[in-house]
């Protein structure tokens, strides 16, 4: 009786899983951050708002904050683009797509929180 060969991925998912999981452990204290900073902003918005991006720590934080889930969504949507689109091509196209949306969206937003860091 012949065995069928099938051949092996070229492909490991582990690394991408593991990506994915100390990307969401990271933005666990990240969120924790946030919230706190909302809490603290909603006591005196007019004065505190203005310059919260000032102090270098929620500069550093909120750039951490932003690049850390838009690096979390991207490999999320690739993995749901391959697991749903077959064809070869539109695969990817729309992982190129989702990849140039977020480091174009990283990018404008480290831009914004720096002027803001700096112009204070």
């Amino acid at each position: 009786m012949n065995k069928i060969k099938i051949a092996p991925s070229t492909k490991s998912g582990s690394h991408h899983w593991l990506v994915q999981r100390f990307s969401a452990i990271a933005l666990i204290p990240l969120i924790l951050w946030l919230i706190l900073s909302f809490v603290e902003i909603s006591q005196d918005p007019q004065n505190y708002f203005p310059v919260f991006f000032a102090y270098p720590f929620n500069a550093v934080m909120g750039i951490l904050l932003i690049t850390t889930s838009l690096y979390h969504g991207a490999l999320g949507m690739r993995v749901i683009i391959e697991d749903y689109i077959t064809n070869g091509f539109k695969v990817y196209f729309y992982i190129m797509l989702v990849n140039f949306i977020s480091i174009l969206t990283a990018v404008a937003s480290v831009l914004a929180i720096l002027r803001l860091h700096f112009i204070g």
